[in-house]
């Protein structure tokens, strides 16, 4: 797996040099993880420009923080950015420090206000906002939660952690079962514990003979009292009481429901009049029941109600690169969950090599009016005429995926720089591609050109020798 990780100040402990050097030895799908309050501006435009041309997807988690040029790094140079739980973004406009006349200073205004505009575009055509709309709000440190993020288009999701999933399934158990405990003692509620400065001192427990033992025993007779007087103290009830509860809440018969979790094939392809079967792709539960939905015109369908397995044949006439979708629901105990298994219409040759001869399928018995004697020369001919339409064939779909990235260049959708990778990935999956790049909507990328030129003052070359004297100047503009 390629991971390059961004953590501590651009252009200091992050040097641009080196997350170069790591892209053009990756190969494949690119992860970034960043942790990061900025640093030089110029060595984060490097780094952007670094991930922007990588050939493959880049996809940027921020871990904790993305501030100043993390952050440009982080919307920009990501196909995919996510949002670890937790995690903060942070924009605001170049700053920088220098000496000089009035003058000087004024320039250094200008150029500190430059950069930033060219900042602002950078959030603008993430998320299809204005360049000013994010250029006011880098007139001040604005930062902006995961969630946050997400909902301004500067993020595309929140990261759901296993951890953090566990336990949040861990508190509704645990909560369900104070609220019925409850139930059981009087319907009070379970006040709330205060927390206490040291853990309290585990129950005191008694032995047979009545002495008094401070560690808990494995099961002597006087154990269930001390836990009793304990939660009755915590309760306000009387240790007959909570005794009562607790007798009718363990011999409670409880009904479990556990959501369904299993996954089919999302890339499932059939030859016509071909079959296919698919199934789920993790063990399937005892007590699943399994229906089969609406069947597309002229398909078929065969579902074990059992295994979920769906036996699916195409009809004759469909044509090669048609798509279609079975829908398959599994129930278990009031629990429902649907499934949609897409299937692609494959043309026969492409479960062949074609550089090799065609496997020879064996025919079943014929007569002589049904057989055609070929020469080996007419034969290789034909042979070589089917090679040549599924190749030609081939080359007009990849055409078509071009085009409709030109289209969405031209829609300003995404920005010329980009076509090679949105190419790339169209050819990889261009489902995937359309939600990354082809949805983003019309107009978001400026058709005009940004910036002007200027006649340069005979004196520029002493102006340029003044500028350097200044304290870090641009080649130290920096966000922190």
């Amino acid at each position: 797996m390629n991971e390059i990780l961004i953590y501590g100040d651009i252009g200091f402990e992050v040097q641009a040099k080196d997350i170069v050097n790591q892209l053009n030895n990756a190969n494949g799908p690119v992860t970034v993880r960043v942790d990061s309050f900025g640093g030089d501006v110029y060595a984060g435009i490097s780094i952007l420009n670094a991930l922007r041309r990588y050939p493959d997807e880049v996809t940027v988690y921020v871990d904790g923080m993305a501030a100043s040029a993390a952050s440009f790094i982080a919307v920009g140079g990501a196909d995919r950015l996510i949002m670890s739980p937790n995690s903060s973004l942070l924009i605001h406009g170049a700053w920088s420090q220098g000496v000089g006349n009035s003058e000087e200073m004024a320039q250094l205004s200008a150029d500190l206000n430059q950069v930033t505009d060219n900042l602002a575009t950078i959030y603008a055509e993430k998320t299809g906002q204005e360049p000013e709309y994010w250029r006011e709000l880098m007139k001040q440190d604005t930062t902006f939660t995961a969630e946050q993020a997400v909902e301004a288009g500067l993020a595309d999701a929140v990261d759901e952690l296993e951890k953090s999933a566990r336990a949040e399934k861990r508190h509704a158990v645990m909560a369900a079962q104070r609220s019925r405990f409850a139930k059981h003692v009087g319907g009070r509620g379970v006040p709330e514990i205060e927390t206490r400065a040291a853990a309290p001192p585990p129950p005191v427990t008694r032995s047979e003979s009545g002495d008094d033992n401070t560690t808990p025993s494995d099961g002597q007779k006087g154990d269930t009292v001390g836990i009793l007087n304990q939660l009755a103290q915590e309760l306000g009830k009387t240790p007959e009481d909570v005794q009562a509860a607790l007798s009718g809440f363990f011999n409670e018969e409880v009904t479990v429901t556990a959501k369904v979790d299993l996954t089919y094939p999302e890339d499932t392809s059939v030859v016509p009049t071909g079959e296919v079967e698919v199934g789920p792709s993790e063990e399937v539960p005892a007590g699943l029941v399994f229906s089969l939905g609406d069947t597309p015109e002229g398909w078929s369908g065969e579902l074990n109600e059992e295994s979920g397995v769906l036996k699916i044949t195409a009809p004759s006439g469909v044509e090669p690169g048609a798509e279609v979708a079975f829908t398959v629901t599994a129930e278990s105990d009031g629990e429902v969950t649907e499934f949609t298994i897409p299937v692609t219409v494959k043309a026969a040759a492409e479960s062949q090599n074609t550089d090799a001869a065609p496997e020879v399928t064996p025919a079943p018995a014929a007569t002589a009016e049904d057989t055609v004697t070929l020469d080996a020369e007419t034969y290789n001919e034909l042979k070589a005429a089917a090679q040549h339409g599924w190749k030609a064939m081939e080359e007009q779909k990849e055409a078509k995926l071009v085009a409709e990235v030109d289209g969405w260049i031209k829609e300003g959708r995404i920005s010329a720089a980009r076509r090679g990778k949105a190419i790339a990935a169209m050819k990889r999956d261009p489902d995937a591609a359309r939600d990354i790049y082809g949805s983003n909507p019309a107009g978001t990328i400026p058709r005009v050109e940004i910036g002007y030129g200027k006649d340069v003052e005979p004196d520029a070359s002493k102006a340029v020798r003044s500028k350097a004297d200044q304290l870090g100047f641009l080649a130290r503009t920096n966000f922190h």
